[in-house]
């Protein structure tokens, strides 16, 4: 149950870090004088990135607390997460998805230990 604790505290940590990378450009794309609308849509990786990190958070939380669903509700995060990533290598320079590219597999890796080790 510590080892799943563990796990949902790293994981919660790493999908806030990856929500503020998403959300800082958006803000600053925003500040310029673009559209919400636009910026979440095209492309439309940064929609998928902030949905996957949300449940990642939620998720995490709810591993830590040691409530049912935290585990394939982060899981399901990390799933997306990686979606985003796909879509992101098959347009985009290597520069803009390689801490994706490192950040996917380990988040997977988090959602396998939350869940297939035990609550209690």
């Amino acid at each position: 149950m510590l080892i799943r604790r563990i796990a949902g505290l790293v994981g919660v940590a790493v999908a806030a870090w990856m929500m503020w990378e998403t959300v800082n450009p958006i803000l600053r794309q925003i500040s310029f004088g673009s559209d919400l609308v636009t910026e979440l849509l095209n492309p439309p990786v940064s929609l998928i990135r902030l949905v996957s990190t949300t449940l990642m958070i939620l998720g995490g939380l709810l591993a830590v607390a040691a409530l049912r669903g935290g585990a394939w509700l982060f899981g399901a995060g990390a799933i997306l997460f990686g979606l985003a990533t796909l879509i992101m290598a098959t347009s985009a320079d290597y520069t803009l998805w390689r801490d994706e590219a490192v950040l996917s597999p380990f988040l997977l890796v988090i959602a396998g230990v939350m869940i297939f080790c035990h609550r209690k």
